[in-house]
């Protein structure tokens, strides 16, 4: 599609007028490589104009809109920017030229100078040609170029350096190959001429020219456009002179410099127009120009910062990278609960070598947050280490690699956030996604379907990530299939009924999406080909017969008997025209299948944290039940009651943690609460100083401690218990009043003597 007819569909003005004056619609023929309009002898001049206008309007809003975006900040933003400290000031003026507006509005949102420091190093590193290295060559080549402008360029201007026309072109393409001046020509104001070598894959030209030139002969350096100024604007008129006669006014120009006819009507050198108009590429190559920096970036590591940023140290080098990820929710009968699968497979992994094993490895840190709201309601940290031999490199450059972990859930809706980091190159991703998990016992339906590339049979006794009793999927988050591979599903069909699961069928349909080769078949999959289970799985091998290289949308519908449909889920996946592709590593964490003490313990924490005390009490009970020996579990269940007010029962069972040494603490503590609740303050007393003397540092004991000596009428030890929690945090308004509540009985006892407790 020539450069008209991309406008024309979307201009139906143009359209109308191009079709009046010649009885066409495509009059208008084409646009050549050189960006001249031609049009045929029966055209009249206005529709060269019309299109000029239109694609001039195109182009300079590339450049006029990125200039505009740039450097027009909201007024609240403007205030942010004057407020900050002068460091990131100048770091926000030196990169104005280079980066998207969207990371200069994120780093203004940023409200502590940790954030901004943090954003500012990771800004870099997207931006480092030579990642794993001391020296990040782009960083000091921008500086040098920053100083540079500031410089020389102010000279001549009322404005910063950076801020004028060549400080901008400088700040983006650095220093020109050659230049040429024109400063006293008669006949010319003084013009300059910044020839370029040009990146392909930028959007560049090979070879290019910038102008600049002084308007009327006085003031800054402007950036000369063709197209909108126009070559007469290089001349000093001296005699009248048509102003739309392009070949006069080149050929005055070349009679006076004969190197600046060239530049003064396209950015290509050598390239000639017919009748030596001004080019309209100039318009796409200014554009392509200013989009150059930002080119071969992602956006998303800035604007998924402010999700990210509490994650990021750095004290230490931080890259964000992209990946693949996949989320789905299944159900474990076995367990009586629903599992969150998170997989996660960077795109970039950077490897370290231990000379001593020599082999290589990788370290990643998965760190997942299940949230309500604003409130985490589940967290938890993983370390994937993984070690191979030097030969076995090729294969994970080939596939990567990808972590699966899960994790059991509660009913309700969440945001489940992940972050993960390498630790070898300091490489880091995130993503967060929304999920659902129904409540138990409503009306038949289907899970997510999950796609992977091969089924295998794994005979152990070991839950972990896609393994459904001993049948484990092998799961590529890119859903990408070589010739060679026999996509498998996953198909999930919960709270069953006997009567659907007897007369009732899973339906597969197959849709390709190529119109020149037109494909769909539907399978259906009778559910009673498996024993009955209110909580079903089947992973089954897609037939390949007629699949061909193409995308395809699958369909999975639940049908009652009858036909009724009850749910319908939706997936897509590629088979690639190759016949067989790298797939990635798979790694894991594995629990012993008969023994879900800590998915219990997980419940009982997601219940505590959505307020369901009585839920979570159980649910940490059980996780104790099932593991005597897990201290954990004793503490989360005892701390809940107390919090239930149940002492009695916690000093029931308090015992229960006082073998576990490394527990000591919390054990002192769990019972100095519970003797406290019943208002046996004495013995409280005694295992709250217990606690205390293993760990002087606990808010929770020392104002405990405070309050057991007020309610003992020892109102000095009591004050001194209180002012100690206040110097760990000065934020307690409670322990204000009550310390305000001492001093005001004390100074009433002249004595000095302790006041009595009403």
């Amino acid at each position: 599609m020539t450069l008209v007819n991309h406008f024309l569909p979307h201009c139906p003005r143009l359209r109308l007028f191009s079709r009046r004056l010649t009885g066409r619609r495509r009059s208008v023929s084409q646009v050549d490589f050189a960006g001249v309009v031609h049009y045929n002898s029966g055209m009249k001049k206005a529709i060269y104009l019309i299109v000029l206008s239109i694609l001039l309007a195109a182009g300079s809003a590339g450049q006029e809109g990125q200039r505009g975006k740039k450097r027009e900040f909201a007024e609240a933003e403007k205030t942010v920017y004057k407020e900050l400290d002068g460091k990131y000031r100048n770091w926000l003026d030196m990169i104005t030229h280079i980066t998207y507006v969207e990371e200069r509005k994120v780093f203004l949102k940023l409200t502590n100078d940790r954030d901004r420091d943090a954003f500012i190093n990771i800004f870099w590193l997207q931006r480092d040609p030579t990642p794993g290295t001391p020296a990040n060559e782009f960083k000091t080549e921008i500086e040098t170029r920053f100083a540079y402008v500031n410089d020389f360029f102010k000279r001549g201007s009322t404005r910063p350096g950076w801020m004028t026309d060549q400080g901008r072109i400088y700040m983006i393409l650095g220093k020109p190959n050659t230049q040429e001046r024109f400063d006293e020509k008669a006949g010319l104001y003084p013009v300059q001429v910044w020839y370029y070598y040009g990146d392909a894959s930028l959007g560049l030209p090979t070879y290019f020219n910038v102008v600049f030139y002084k308007r009327h002969g006085g003031g800054e350096w402007k950036l000369y456009n063709p197209a909108l100024d126009g070559p007469a604007s290089l001349l000093i008129q001296d005699s009248p002179m048509d102003m739309d006669n392009n070949v006069a006014i080149y050929n005055k120009i070349y009679e006076l410099a004969p190197t600046l006819a060239g530049p003064a009507i396209s950015m290509i050198p050598n390239e000639m127009t017919e009748n030596y108009r001004p080019s309209l590429r100039n318009n796409f190559i200014m554009a392509s120009i200013f989009e150059s920096p930002t080119k071969r970036l992602n956006l998303s590591y800035a604007t998924n910062f402010l999700k990210y940023k509490g994650y990021v140290n750095i004290e230490s080098s931080a890259n964000f990278i992209e990946s693949y990820n996949l989320v789905s929710v299944t159900r474990e009968a076995r367990y009586g609960c629903d599992f969150v699968n998170v997989s996660v497979r960077p795109k970039k992994l950077s490897l370290g070598f231990n000379e001593d094993e020599d082999k290589y490895f990788f370290n990643l840190n998965l760190n997942v947050s299940l949230r309500k709201g604003e409130t985490i309601i589940y967290q938890y940290v993983k370390n994937f280490e993984f070690y191979f031999a030097p030969d076995k490199v090729q294969g994970l450059e080939g596939g990567g690699v990808v972590v699966h972990d899960s994790f059991p859930v509660i009913p309700g809706d969440y945001l489940l956030v992940v972050f993960i980091e390498n630790s070898v190159g300091k490489e880091f991703s995130y993503f967060d996604h929304a999920i659902h998990v129904p409540l138990p016992g409503q009306k038949p339906f289907l899970a997510n379907p999950i796609l992977g590339y091969k089924q295998e049979i794994e005979n152990s006794n070991f839950f972990h990530t896609y393994k459904f009793f001993n049948k484990v999927l092998s799961v590529d988050i890119d859903k990408t299939f070589g010739l060679s591979d026999v996509p498998h599903l996953l198909v999930g069909v919960y709270d069953l009924t006997r009567e659907v699961w007897e007369k009732g069928e899973v339906e597969i349909e197959l849709r390709g999406l190529n119109e020149r080769f037109k494909f769909s078949r539907t399978v259906r999959q009778s559910l009673n080909e498996q024993p009955f289970a209110k909580d079903m799985h089947m992973i089954l091998a897609l037939d390949k017969k007629d699949l061909r290289s193409d995308y395809y949308e699958l369909t999975l519908r639940l049908r009652a008997p009858g036909g009724a449909l009850l749910d319908s889920k939706k997936t897509d996946f590629t088979i690639s025209p190759i016949q067989k592709i790298a797939h990635p590593i798979e790694t894991y964490k594995q629990v012993m299948v008969d023994n879900p003490y800590f998915f219990n313990y997980a419940q009982g924490q997601q219940f505590e944290g959505i307020g369901n005390l009585e839920k979570a009490e159980l649910y940490f009970a059980k996780s104790v039940q099932d593991n005597p020996d897990f201290a954990e579990g004793y503490v989360a269940q005892f701390t809940l009651a107390n919090r239930l007010k149940k002492f009695s029962q916690v000093l029931a069972v308090v015992e229960n943690l006082n073998k576990f040494d490394k527990f000591a603490f919390d054990y002192h503590l769990i019972k100095g609460s519970a003797l406290f609740g019943l208002d046996r303050f004495e013995p409280a007393l005694d295992e709250l100083l217990k606690a205390n003397k293993i760990y002087n540092s606990d808010i929770r004991v020392l104002n405990l401690i405070g309050f057991s000596f007020f309610k003992l009428n020892d109102m000095e030890e009591a004050l001194k218990a209180f002012e100690a929690s206040l110097v760990l945090n000065g934020k307690q308004p409670q322990v204000d009043r009550i310390i305000a509540e001492i001093k005001a009985r004390t100074s009433q006892n002249k004595g000095g003597q302790k006041g009595k407790v009403k």
